[in-house]
Parts: C-alpha cells; sequence; structure tokens
C-alpha cells in the first residue's frame, strides 16, 4: 500500500527473494530375490527447506492466508511460511508469565508456528511368495507445526477429554505449559498456581482460546497409507486376472491427536499450515479385479 497523495492507492512489485534447500534420495533394496520368494523395498527421502531472504523495502513480512488472527506469512528470515498471531505473554527470558489466578496472558505478535517440517520419507515394499503378493506403503512426516482451530474450539465449549478433566479436578489444574509467576519484588519463580472449579475452567480455555499461539500443535505423524494383498485367480497367455483387497488409511501415529494432521484448510499457501472445523479422515476398504490382455 501507498500513501494516497500521489494518487495511487498501492503498487504492485516483486515481493522479495526466496532461495531452496532441497535434498531427496530415492532407494531400492531386494533382501530376497529367489524363485519362490521376492521382496523389495523403495525408500524416497526428501527435505525441502524455502528461506525468505528479503522482501520489498519496508516489508517485514506478507500476508498469504487465514483470519484477522492468526495467519500464514512470508517472514524474513524464517522458513516458508510460518504462522503468525497472538503469543503468550513473555519475559525477557522467554518464559510464559501466568497472572496472579495462573492464567496465561496474551501478549504481542509475531511468528507462532513453523509449517516446514524437517524432512518426509516414503516407504514403499512388496513382498511376494509364489502368486500371493502383499504390499503396503508407509509415509513419515518429521516435524512441522499447524494452527488447529477445532480444539481450540471444541475446548471452549468444553466438549473435549481435556475440559472435561479439568472441570471435574477436584484439586484443580495448571497451566499446561512451563511458565512462571512474577513475584511482588518483580522477580520470577516457577508457575504453581492452581486453578480450581468450574468456572476456572470455563475461565481458562475462553483465555486460551484468545490466544492463537495455544492452537499451535505439531504434526508430525507415521502414517500406513496402503496395504493390498492380490492373487491372480488366472494367468494365461492371453488373459491375466488379478484378484486384490486393500485398505488405504487405517493406521495413523500422529503427535495431534484425535485429528488428521493432514487436514488443512484449502490446497494454496495455507496448505498444511491451518486446521478448522475440517472433516474427519476417512479409511477406505475395498476389492477389485485386474484383467490384463
Amino acid at each position: 500500500p501507498l500513501s494516497a497523495s500521489p494518487g495511487y492507492g498501492s503498487l504492485v512489485t516483486n515481493g522479495g527473494k526466496i532461495h531452496t534447500n532441497a535434498h531427496e534420495i530415492t532407494l531400492g533394496i531386494k533382501p530376497i530375490d529367489t524363485r519362490d520368494i521376492k521382496w523389495d523395498m523403495e525408500f524416497n527421502f526428501s527435505k525441502i527447506d524455502n528461506y525468505v531472504d528479503e522482501l520489498a523495502p519496508g516489508v517485514e513480512s506478507i500476508y498469504l492466508g487465514g483470519f484477522v488472527d492468526p495467519q500464514v506469512r512470508a517472514n524474513i528470515g524464517d522458513k516458508f511460511p510460518v504462522i503468525y498471531g497472538t503469543r503468550y505473554l513473555r519475559n525477557e527470558n522467554g518464559d510464559i508469565v501466568v497472572d496472579e489466578d495462573g492464567m496465561p496472558q496474551a501478549g504481542d505478535e509475531g511468528v507462532i508456528g513453523k509449517v516446514s517440517p524437517d524432512f518426509t520419507l516414503g516407504i514403499g515394499t512388496n513382498f511376494e511368495f509364489k502368486k500371493l503378493r502383499l504390499s503396503a506403503l508407509l509415509d513419515w512426516k518429521k516435524g512441522g507445526q499447524m494452527y488447529c482451530g477445532t480444539m481450540n474450539v471444541l475446548n471452549y465449549y468444553g466438549v473435549t477429554q481435556q475440559s472435561v478433566d479439568y472441570r471435574a479436578a477436584e484439586n484443580g489444574f495448571m497451566f499446561e505449559k512451563p511458565a512462571v509467576k512474577q513475584n511482588s519484588d518483580g522477580s520470577y519463580s516457577p508457575n504453581d498456581i492452581v486453578i480450581k472449579g468450574m468456572q476456572g475452567a470455563f475461565d481458562y480455555f475462553s483465555v486460551m482460546s484468545a490466544i492463537s499461539e495455544a492452537g499451535i500443535y505439531d504434526n508430525g505423524f507415521l502414517k500406513l497409507r496402503e496395504i493390498s494383498l492380490s492373487y491372480p485367480v488366472l494367468d494365461k497367455p492371453w488373459l491375466n486376472i488379478r484378484a486384490n483387497v486393500f485398505a488405504r488409511n487405517i493406521i495413523l501415529w500422529s503427535a495431534l491427536e484425535g485429528l488428521d494432521p493432514e487436514a488443512t484448510q484449502g490446497n494454496d499457501n495455507m496448505s498444511g499450515a491451518f486446521e478448522r472445523f475440517s472433516l474427519p479422515g476417512a479409511s477406505t476398504y475395498g476389492f477389485g479385479l485386474t484383467f490384463k490382455f
């Protein structure tokens, strides 16, 4: 945007400079290769890091999508993209500071999450015994974060197991992250303030819903993407018919409990960074016939 005094409200120009460090390795091995038993595996490792080196003069970050708070941005000096929004209030040592009631406090706005994973690894394998074939595909995503709006809203309305446990806690509960409280002399000490009662739980989740950093979750995962079993019911020179059964997305180990870490709001700059009211991930089971002439 420009000052309106010259008669123009905005200027379209190059946004800046980004450089990419990309590494990819594909490895195939065949541990067993006999007449009756065959087993092969393939690994695909990729690590792609995009860094924002500079933006237009006077611009520290560029809005790419999201809400008023939080947003997805391109930020100078950070990997592309980042999640930007309201952070927890912290002291000069970087410790989260709670108030006299033990509640976290809203601080300034800034980077609250890094979207890019450390790496991804795909593992595919085929195992054959005589004519029976078993195949599987696993995906591993290490690192990365996302804003999980669904969990924030469900906590606020008290319909998560965590909110139930906090309301029912006879001895109360404490803010779930390491934090400090400020003493009367201005020094800090570890937080030991217990929040009690149903009203305390309601106030706690109300405060948390207003701090975007509270909605940032690690979304690394290991997923059994597909497993299938096939067998040729007819194997002639002029016709081959192979029957198969398969299952997709049936096992998931994830740092983001209760939701699919691949859920996303949009397929553009927000892809992998934002989730809010997404549909649950679906498991698929099927049977098929493959004809080869």
